[in-house]
């Protein structure tokens, strides 16, 4: 086939530009060419076009997953939301006057919800006593302890009575005296023993207590017997919510006795634990009607009065409870279940 660019009308000067033309029009069509040229030298559309559909078939493997635990409504998945029981005040409930109590301070609150359910001085800075072994027990466990293996138990007098400084126990001796009996020279014996110093410990101590969230919280010893051990009803829930997740002293905090025999005085000695919301003997200590407590903490030195932190179970549902600066040893415990049965009658878990 013969094309003709030239029409026979055109004059000699269109002759010219028609072949003009003709030229510029072979140098586009190859610069075309050529960059399809480049292109393909420079971009594997093979390779482009496979990841595309592995991508693809991935995407619908990810959506098979989704659409085995979600339901797909309007073109919207849906997720199911978690469910929480939270607690309400019931429309019959009957209101508590903080000024029924006699401790400075009190909180109550719901464990799964972090709900307050009842508070009287929850952010007053107050001296927490023995509560303090409670993170001494924490930073313990971040040891690796050989709990059969001895030592000596050192301390002065004044430390407590359950032992004597030159007996000779085991560490886990010295752990239940601690948590059971609340002994400090228990906690003092163990943290030398282990750490070989107790002001690097309470360092520790103190970053754990950050770590927790307990902004207001400052320790100076081990046992809680120095009046700078402070912190707040607020902060003291945050470690007993912590240090109950932990078995080993979940154990100890529930139980109701414990002997110690001392080999150097051929002598045994029988403590109670403090907490006296778990002791019958065979009558309550003090009568409730929680149907589980998990497991508290007591303290007392003069200027913190006496406290008391615990964890109780009731229909399933469980509250955490602290109070400081109660009148009397009894008054801590009678105070503590006041509040939680008054929680437990006037709340509905919804």
């Amino acid at each position: 086939m013969k094309i003709n660019f030239v029409s026979p009308q055109d004059s000699g000067g269109n002759k010219w530009r028609n072949w003009a033309m003709f030229f510029v029009l072979i140098i586009v069509l190859g610069g075309i060419g050529l960059s399809r040229i480049q292109i393909n030298k420079f971009v594997d559309f093979s390779s482009i076009q496979k990841k595309i559909a592995a991508e693809f078939d991935q995407t619908k493997v990810l959506s098979n997953k989704i659409d085995e635990s979600v339901s797909e409504v309007g073109g919207d998945i849906v997720f199911e939301p978690v469910k929480l029981n939270i607690p309400v005040l019931s429309a019959s409930s009957i209101p508590l006057d903080p000024n029924s109590f006699g401790a400075d301070c009190i909180l109550a609150k719901d464990k799964e919800t972090g709900t307050v359910l009842y508070r009287k001085n929850e952010y007053k800075e107050h001296p927490i006593a023995s509560i303090t072994k409670l993170m001494t027990a924490l930073v313990l466990l971040e040891y690796n302890i050989d709990w059969v293996t001895t030592t000596i138990v050192i301390g002065p007098d004044l430390y407590g009575t359950h032992m004597y400084a030159g007996d000779v126990y085991s560490l886990e001796d010295l752990w239940n005296a601690m948590l059971i009996g609340s002994s400090n020279k228990a906690a003092l014996s163990l943290v030398e023993s282990i750490n070989g110093m107790e002001d690097e410990f309470v360092v520790r101590m103190n970053k754990r207590a950050m770590e927790l969230g307990m902004s207001d919280t400052t320790f100076t010893d081990v046992t809680g017997i120095e009046e700078s051990n402070l912190s707040t009803a607020s902060d003291i829930l945050l470690l007993l919510q912590e240090i109950l997740k932990h078995e080993k002293i979940r154990n100890a905090l529930a139980t109701k006795d414990y002997n110690l025999y001392s080999e150097q005085r051929s002598k045994s000695h029988h403590m109670w634990n403090t907490n006296w919301l778990i002791l019958d003997d065979p009558n309550p200590w003090i009568s409730h009607s929680f149907d589980r407590v998990i497991g508290g903490k007591t303290g007392h030195i003069l200027a913190a009065g006496f406290n008391f932190t615990v964890e109780v179970e009731k229909d399933g549902h469980v509250i955490d409870i602290v109070v400081f600066g109660a009148n009397g040893n009894e008054e801590r415990f009678t105070e503590a279940r006041d509040v939680g049965e008054w929680v437990f009658d006037n709340y509905i878990w919804e």
